[in-house]
């Protein structure tokens, strides 16, 4: 992500990739009605408008060029019946082509036998316009194509116009259009329409940012953004909603301001808690992208993962990894650094690499950076705690004031045994003290809280103290200041679990989180000053 921008003097017209016919060679229009043109800076030229059921291909081989030049389309059409196999093509004018030859050498004999006068054209990146199945018009490298409604393409509807490129042989689709009609596909592909009329409208106004900001990265690919979530994610008419065309309407050109200028509204959808800072995730600082808290956050992802550890190795180059390190931030609880030990040395992760590290396995990136590890499977089993077993005064983080009085589960990494009590009392079978370091408190959602461990003892079914070697431990600042660190050895077990919450990388605004804030009653300015630190709305 790159925060250095510069904002289009012209209209507000958009230029976006559609992924989907990537590297296609044909495409079928439903539009029975066309409009063919060129475009420039988002203007269309028109050419000519057709009848007829339409497909677009790619055109291949050789073909041979009349040199004589027509001022219409329909001047070149009534010559065409002279010449077999041929067609109009569509330059600075309009001119005949005849046929599909497979050689350059076919061409110039078929030239010479017919007393054509005219050029052999390799058809490089030409575009054809087909009818049916009949090979009517071509263009070369680009056109534009309108209709009288909307355009569509494989049932799949836009409005305004759409642009061909052929580059490599292969078609390149866009669609070029108003930026507030783009926003129209893009709220409800981003943001549930049934959400919070608020939140929808704090999408409105981020993905407006958004797309004034970053419009031309894709500048080299013949558009200006994509229709994916790389970019955006855009459906077109077809993801149009009527909650979220209003919410675009609402807030149409209102957009998010850092000392005058634009910010980059980067979003995601759940933080797990806590948002992130720029430079943990694209090593910039940023001054309006600061971590806060978001603890009222409500139905937020929660994942796991299970590795072993020669899958790590297989993908690591290190050699055997026989341990893994995990630093999380005390403030945020992301993760900020992720140590592969190996025979042949060791791989240190940092910031999103943690996440783009697990590409290469079943199921691809992490889902976020807000996790804990765990050894074991992921089928862990839940037990009741006997009452004359019993650990005493585990310390809540400030935080987690009201988690004491409800219903937690404590698991074991030595065990993989979640021990399910009413107070937070933790022992292992044998009835002595877990490692503290490897335990790890869930609440019934499976969300993961942090403990500040101050004092452990176990009792006996007496409730005496237990001053046996085994049991008697105690242990204090479990937790540091700046980091928790956790570390799993291939002696504890030959997999690790990944347990974690949040989806996304953390930057900017929780989708998630706007819902919930939309739910308590706050405006879609408040929640936009909220998650982006500073900044003015107007």
């Amino acid at each position: 992500t790159n925060f250095i921008f510069t904002v289009f003097a012209s209209d507000n017209m958009i230029n976006i990739g559609l992924t989907k016919y990537k590297g296609s060679k044909s495409i079928s229009l439903d539009n029975n009605f066309i409009t063919l043109g060129k475009q420039d800076n988002y203007k269309f030229y028109e050419d000519l408008s057709l009848k007829g059921n339409f497909t677009i291909k790619v055109l291949s081989n050789f073909a041979i060029k009349i040199n004589e030049k027509y001022n219409s389309y329909d001047e070149a059409l009534n010559l065409l019946g002279i010449y077999k196999d041929s067609y109009i093509f569509k330059d600075d004018s309009y001119y005949i082509m005849i046929g599909n030859f497979d050689t350059n050498l076919d061409a110039v004999n078929f030239m010479k036998s017919s007393n054509i006068v005219g050029e052999v054209i390799k058809l490089d990146n030409f575009i054809g316009i087909y009818d049916k199945s009949k090979l009517i018009l071509a263009y070369k490298d680009n056109i534009a194509i309108k209709s009288n409604t909307y355009m569509s393409i494989d049932n799949k509807k836009y409005r305004n116009l759409i642009n061909v490129m052929c580059k490599n042989n292969s078609l390149i689709l866009s669609n070029i259009l108003d930026i507030e009609e783009y926003l129209y596909g893009v709220v409800p592909s981003e943001m549930p329409p049934s959400w919070e009329k608020e939140a929808l409208k704090v999408q409105a106004v981020a993905s407006r940012n958004y797309t004034y900001v970053n419009r031309g990265i894709h500048k080299n690919d013949g558009f200006d953004i994509c229709d994916t979530s790389h970019c955006q994610v855009y459906g077109g008419i077809n993801s149009e909603h009527i909650s979220t065309t209003q919410a675009v309407d609402e807030t149409k050109g209102i957009k998010a301001y850092y000392n005058d200028k634009l910010i980059n509204a980067v979003y995601f959808s759940s933080s797990g808690g806590y948002t992130d800072d720029a430079i943990n995730v694209w090593n910039e600082n940023v001054p309006y992208l600061k971590a806060v808290s978001d603890e009222f956050e409500e139905n937020g992802k929660q994942w796991t993962r299970l590795f072993t550890f020669d899958e790590l190795s297989s993908i690591a180059s290190i050699g055997t990894i026989n341990e893994i390190i995990l630093e999380n931030s005390s403030r945020t609880g992301r993760a900020v650094r992720l140590t592969l030990v190996g025979t042949k040395g060791n791989k240190v992760l940092e910031k999103e690499e943690i996440r783009t590290f697990f590409s290469k396995t079943i199921g691809g990136i992490l889902d976020s950076r807000n996790f804990k590890i765990t050894v074991g499977n992921n089928s862990i089993t839940k037990t009741s705690v006997p009452n004359q077993i019993l650990v005493t005064e585990m310390n809540i983080n400030n935080n987690l004031n009201n988690l004491k009085n409800s219903n937690i589960y404590v698991t074991s990494s030595k065990d993989n045994i979640i021990l399910e009590s009413d107070s937070i009392f933790v022992v292992d079978k044998t009835h002595n003290i877990l490692n503290t370091k490897n335990i790890f408190v869930i609440d019934k959602n499976n969300n993961l809280k942090d403990l500040s461990i101050n004092k452990i003892e176990t009792v006996n079914s007496n409730n005496e103290q237990n001053n046996s070697s085994n049991s008697n431990k105690k242990e204090e600042n479990i937790i540091p200041d700046t980091l928790n660190v956790s570390k799993i050895t291939r002696k504890d077990s030959n997999t690790i679990t990944f347990v974690g919450k949040g989806w996304g990388h953390g930057v900017g605004m929780s989708q998630y989180g706007a819902n919930s804030l939309a739910k308590k009653g706050y405006k879609y300015d408040e929640i936009l000053k909220y998650y982006y630190t500073g900044i003015e709305v107007k």
